[in-house]
Order: structure tokens, then sequence, then C-alpha cells
């Protein structure tokens, strides 16, 4: 069961919904964090906001576009700076844009590349680090056809087949690294709305019958749901966190063919 409790976490897209929970829930548990966002004025609100709810000492807040490699990097190295280390790097950072898909490739998955390869610089056994926890975001969009966003759960497929690879075995005995893909059921945030805005209007008739009649949990049951990941997930797994319930693991049956 791993420890939480002096760590330090940095979350992308942590200004407000589910991002903003992640932090609240991590700072419960006596994690230092790093709020990054692209929107300055709403991150330095919920600085505030947690700050005088959990400790100005304990929360931060840093400005990143995480399609900005640079910016990204920066962002890392200001968590390092202010906090002294970095564990635990959350992926969180995604929009909903149907309309836009190059802009949400990058953000949603190339940027997602990037974190985690940039986690494993900054906290990685081969770069004389003490090794620590990515955290990817994904969907439970990319389990069956998603018609309506069908780039936006493309995205999402490739955050769980690259977390899966680069979580194996190979990679974390040489990086001390975990890395580990949650997907969310549907969740009471603006990315829902933001969905429908973004998405061609022939889209959006499939959206509201496959969508509206669902389950929306809350943002909490998320935060919740994050805590019991980084306790107790393995490198490599994938998690969902749906219907207000527990995280539970999602397990694969694989079968290797010769050719």
């Amino acid at each position: 069961m791993e420890e939480l409790n002096g760590k330090v976490a940095l979350v992308t897209g942590a200004a407000q919904g589910i991002g903003k929970s992640y932090v609240d829930h991590l700072l419960k548990h006596e994690v230092k964090v790093m709020i990054s966002d692209v929107n300055k004025t709403v991150g330095e609100a919920t600085r505030e906001e947690l700050a005088t709810k959990h400790g100005e000492k304990n929360v931060k807040f840093v400005k990143c576009d995480v399609t900005s490699e640079t910016e990204f990097e920066d962002a890392i190295k200001e968590t390092i700076k202010v906090f002294g280390q970095l564990d635990i790097l959350i992926n969180n950072a995604g929009i909903a844009a149907e309309k836009d898909s190059a802009l949400m490739i990058n953000i949603n998955f190339n940027s997602v590349v990037n974190g985690t390869y940039l986690g494993m610089k900054y906290m990685g056994k081969d770069h004389g680090k003490h090794g620590g926890t990515v955290v990817n975001i994904a969907s439970l969009t990319t389990f069956t056809p998603f018609e309506c966003a069908p780039v936006y759960s493309a995205t999402k497929s490739a955050v769980n087949q690259f977390s899966r690879s680069i979580g194996t075995k190979f990679h974390y005995d040489r990086t001390g690294v975990r890395v580990i893909s949650i997907n969310p059921g549907l969740t009471d945030t603006t990315i829902l709305k933001s969905c429908v805005d973004n998405m061609p209007l022939e889209f959006k008739e499939s959206f509201y019958t496959n969508v509206e009649k669902e389950y929306i949990q809350s943002v909490n049951n998320m935060g919740e749901g994050l805590i019991e990941v980084l306790k107790k997930a393995e490198s490599g797994s994938l998690w969902v966190i749906e219907f207000d319930q527990p995280a539970r693991r999602l397990d694969f049956i694989v079968e290797k063919y010769n050719n």
C-alpha cells in the first residue's frame, strides 16, 4: 500500500472539475500540490480557495499550456523548486472538441505522452531520482463505439494503450516510475457542455440520445477514486471510476498468436 503523506504532486488541468477534485483529495491526504492550468484566473482562484481550506504552504499554482513542451517542463521545474521534489504527476488536462480534432489530439494524447516522459525524466531512477507515479486520464468512451465523439474516444483509447505499454515491468524496472490509467465514467463537469458546443451539428442528436439518460457521477467520487488508485495500483494497470462507486481495476485476457 503506497503512502501518500508528505509527497508532492503536479496536476494538470486542475483549475476546475475533476482536476480540482483530485487536488482537494490529495491535500486531504497531506500531499503538497502544484495546480497547473492554462486558465490563470480560474487557477489562481482555485489555489486561493484550497489554500484557505488546506494551508497556504501546501498548494501553489503555475500557469501551463500542456501543448508547449517548454511550459510543461517549466511547470515541473517550478514544482520541484517550490516543494523540493516531485513524486506524482497527473496528466489530467483534456478537452472534448470534435470540431478541432488536431488540438484535441495534441492536448488529450500528445501532451500525455510528453508529460509521462517528463515525469520519468524528473522522477526516474535511471535519471538519478527516487521513482514516482504518473497517472494518465483516459475515458470509458474507449471501450465501445462512441459515435458522437469518435476522435475524443480515439485519443483516450490511445492514452490507455500507451499507459499499459509504458507501464510494463520492462519500463518500471528501469525507471521506478509507475504509470497508471484512470477511466472516468460520465462526470458532472463543464466538459459535457463543451462537448456538445464543440461537435458538428449532425453529431448532437446522437449525443443526447446516448448520454442524457446515463448516470452522471460527482467529481467528489473521482477524487476519492484517485486516492484509492494511488495507494494500491500496479504500474500498467487500468482503472474505472463510475456511478459514484469505488475505483475498480480492469483486467484483460491477452492472447498471443504466432505468425
